[in-house]
């Protein structure tokens, strides 16, 4: 026989086991099923001086947690003249504009970035997050908006690859993030 047909290990025997967990911590010479020998097995813990200690600790913690929260007035009006208007009008909201994705092939739009100056323009990155199923025929085009005229966009940014976020610096430059992990600017 070679060493590869033996194994030196010893055998474990296991045995699947459980517990219920139903009476709690009693120690052992205490019958927890023995209403008696519990009640005065807990008039002596109470009795004893570790109980008395814990219990004198336990009130100085919390009597400075009692002082701490009384030092602060919570009947203060700390914003005075603010007023919150607590009204039965439920919130809405309402559509200004639509930016719409010029394409023939609706996409998602992944990331808007507005310019950071004066808020005119907005860069939109227009993509299919599930880039292996996106048509070959798809346009990789994102786009600068004018937020004045939301009809046609004020700049296109053709990449060689789908931008999945965009983002608008000043007036004349733009810092795209595309799948393949490049990042380039453009003027």
């Amino acid at each position: 026989k070679s060493e590869s047909d033996e194994a030196s290990t010893e055998r474990i025997l296991l045995a699947p086991q459980g517990m219920q967990h139903l009476e709690g911590g009693w120690p052992k010479d205490i019958d927890p099923t023995d209403a008696d020998q519990k009640m005065r097995f807990c008039k002596n813990k109470l009795r004893g001086e570790d109980y008395i200690f814990g219990i004198c600790r336990a009130t100085e913690v919390a009597n400075r947690c009692v002082q701490e929260n009384n030092a602060v007035n919570i009947y203060e009006e700390y914003f005075a003249g603010s007023y919150a208007d607590i009204s039965s009008e439920p919130p809405s909201a309402k559509t200004l504009t639509v930016f719409r994705d010029p394409t023939e092939f609706k996409r998602t739009a992944s990331h808007i970035s507005w310019l950071p100056t004066d808020g005119s323009r907005l860069a939109v990155s227009y993509c299919v997050l599930q880039f292996q199923q996106m048509p070959e025929s798809m346009s990789l085009d994102s786009y600068v908006w004018d937020v004045t005229n939301p009809n046609f966009p004020s700049m296109t940014i053709t990449p060689s690859s789908s931008l999945v976020c965009l983002r608008v610096f000043d007036q004349r430059s733009a810092l795209p993030g595309r799948w393949l992990v490049q990042r380039s600017c453009i003027l």
